[in-house]
């Protein structure tokens, strides 16, 4: 069964140190740098997660998907054009977006199975982005394009399966390196600092509620999904700063064990004292304003003690847009201790 975005949106997926995973990644890459090509411009090399090697002149005109084009923007490479949830129903951005600015890329689509191919092309694509939740899968390029678009452009695919935030963010700065861009900025800097702060902080306020267990939720009217905390970045950092996650007890491993689907009559097989829901646009809200008519939902203890922390599990992977996630979260947990 493909793993697709119409099912992984309905649950809570879309859902070693970061210096030294920086480190083993950047020379694993081999690229090359400021060096002289045939055409003027400079050369890389850089091998992705499918074991695909790039090489030759550096790419400058990128399109990426909206996750893997944030992550890439803070570390200063800039898309021309962009593709996945970009922007909210009421018009605003959509986290997932992070600071690109929407005002000077193309969008080629913003849902699930769109993705204009004629502005693909258009746009003269010299490198395609995108990050990888199942092996081989470009994440929003649909099925029935994939290979037309494989041969449109050459592609960059991110693995993001059973890796935590800060594995994650090493891989695009990796990959902005070779793409030309200074990792090493003022800003850049300032920003892993804060994430570092952020990160103390986190880890200071779950060892203040150690005693919490905390259940991982996306839902939709119909039903709701149980996440599987190792699966997804943000949540396995939280998992591996000690947060005490409940596990859902059959992932659905033909959907890469990424969650388990329950009804809304047994929200309560797992029993928790807080409550991290999906908090995504596509999700449905399940904020203390949310479910006011569903009685199994309003009978949870975590709901009634109103132990409830919206949960971002498609955080784009700098230290620009996780510290502030991650601030926000241990600033909700430290609220219950």
């Amino acid at each position: 069964m493909t793993l697709s975005p119409a099912r992984l949106s309905r649950r809570g997926f879309l859902a070693g140190t970061a210096a030294a995973g920086t480190l083993g990644l950047l020379s694993a890459c081999g690229y090359k740098d400021d060096q002289p090509a045939a055409g003027g411009g400079a050369t890389w090399s850089f091998t992705d997660d499918r074991g695909r090697k790039l090489s030759g002149e550096r790419p400058q005109r990128i399109v990426a998907q909206v996750t893997a084009a944030a992550a890439l923007w803070d570390f200063g490479v800039k898309s021309v054009g962009i593709f996945g949830p970009s922007k909210l129903p009421d018009g605003k951005t959509d986290p997932q977006a992070g600071g690109v600015d929407l005002k000077t890329v193309t969008s080629l689509g913003n849902v699930w199975n769109e993705f204009n191919f004629d502005k693909f092309v258009s746009l003269n694509p010299q490198l395609l982005v995108s990050v990888m939740y199942l092996k081989q899968q470009m994440w929003y390029v649909p099925d029935t394009l994939a290979d037309k678009v494989d041969k449109a452009a050459p592609s960059v695919g991110i693995g993001l399966q059973d890796i935590a935030m800060p594995q994650g963010i090493a891989k695009f700065e990796a990959l902005a390196k070779a793409l030309g861009a200074n990792v090493a900025t003022p800003e850049i800097q300032q920003a892993k600092e804060k994430y570092e702060a952020a990160d103390a902080k986190f880890a200071d306020a779950v060892k203040k509620t150690a005693g919490l267990k905390v259940v991982l939720l996306s839902a939709q009217k119909d039903t709701v999904y149980v996440a599987n905390p190792s699966k997804f970045a943000t949540s396995k950092h939280y998992q591996d700063k000690g947060m005490h996650f409940v596990l859902p007890e059959k992932p659905d491993e033909s959907q890469g064990g990424y969650y388990e689907q329950v009804s809304w009559e047994n929200v309560g097989k797992y029993s928790a004292d807080v409550i991290m829901y999906d908090s995504r646009g596509g999700s449905l809200s399940l904020g203390p304003d949310g479910l006011g008519g569903v009685p199994t939902w309003q009978q949870l203890p975590a709901v009634k003690a109103g132990k409830l922390i919206p949960w971002n599990n498609e955080t784009p992977f700098s230290y620009q847009r996780f510290a502030p996630e991650q601030t926000r979260v241990a600033d909700a947990l430290a609220k219950f201790a």
